[in-house]
């Protein structure tokens, strides 16, 4: 039993800092991005620590009533967006807050709030080939922790191909493949009326047997 506790302690202290234990003093913001074939959402989850929540209220809370306000939720959303960028194949897209979702005052002054922003990069849709999209995060770098990934897509015509990250992951790049839409149907429906004509061929032959 010691030993097994032992190597199950030597894995948890072989993670990233980041996962072990959300800091006090840190803003954890945690990006993902989901990749269409119309569209790249950006979804932005982020953690103030304890020691940290009196700031984020004070960026948040602009009336300072102790209340934050959709509006205010809004205004904050839209100011994150303002020190992100979004780029496709090297042309910068404009992102468009889709959603704001704000924690208790409580819940923030405990370092478990979690303010979730979502938004939406649209793109005309495009064609099929190899696609790079890079996501950069400047948003409060001062005591801020940076976490980003790219999630696996809807679409099963699309393939994550790379993630590349730099050393704080304020910046991501994603390289992905985009197949013809379609193919993969289309493929299917081939070998299905390849399949049915040998049955018919093979009865027809039978028959005359």
């Amino acid at each position: 039993m010691k030993a097994i506790a032992a190597g199950a302690l030597a894995a948890v202290l072989a993670l990233p800092a980041p996962c072990l234990a959300h800091r006090l003093d840190e803003y954890l913001q945690v990006t993902r991005i989901a990749l269409a074939r119309d569209r790249i959402d950006i979804e932005i989850d982020a953690t103030p620590g304890a020691l940290m929540a009196g700031d984020i209220m004070s960026w948040l809370d602009l009336d300072a009533d102790g209340h934050i306000s959709p509006r205010e939720a809004e205004a904050y959303g839209q100011a994150v967006l303002r020190d992100a960028q979004l780029d496709l194949d090297g042309v910068p897209l404009l992102l468009t807050l889709t959603r704001v979702e704000v924690p208790s005052v409580g819940e923030m002054r405990d370092g478990v709030g979690t303010i979730q922003i979502r938004a939406a990069g649209q793109i005309a849709p495009i064609a099929a080939g190899r696609r790079s999209v890079v996501f950069v995060n400047n948003h409060h770098p001062e005591g801020s922790v940076y976490l980003a990934n790219a999630l696996v897509s809807a679409d099963p015509g699309i393939d994550v191909v790379a993630q590349t990250r730099d050393v704080r992951q304020r910046q991501i790049r994603v390289d992905y493949e985009v197949r013809k839409a379609g193919g993969s149907a289309l493929a299917w429906s081939l070998v299905a009326a390849g399949m049915l004509t040998t049955l018919v061929v093979f009865r027809s032959r039978g028959g005359r047997q």
